[in-house]
């Protein structure tokens, strides 16, 4: 029980701290943004923060398309290692 009480106590501390490296991570990126004085070069940083943004929303919408493909499809994509990855991957690495 000692060792369960333990293990909430820490996971609770993990989900904050990771939220405060989160906030910090997002601050350094809007200061590097800030410390850009070539109005040229911000711009274009910008740009290509939209572009990628557009790629991911791209990729997200295929991902989803090729897994409800698979799913509806009625094969037992849960027994085949690639057609399981394919459908439970995690789009985090995307994200």
């Amino acid at each position: 029980m000692d060792v369960e009480s333990e293990h909430m106590v820490v996971a609770r501390q993990n989900v904050e701290l990771a939220a405060e490296m989160l906030a910090l991570a997002a601050q350094a990126k809007e200061q590097n943004k800030v410390d850009i004085e070539d109005p040229g070069a911000r711009q274009q940083l910008e740009e290509l923060e939209a572009a990628m943004k557009l790629s991911r929303q791209r990729w997200r919408i295929m991902k989803g398309t090729a897994s409800a493909t698979i799913v509806g499809s009625g094969i037992d994509w849960a027994r085949d290692p690639k057609l399981l990855e394919i459908v439970l991957d995690d789009d985090a690495d995307v994200a």
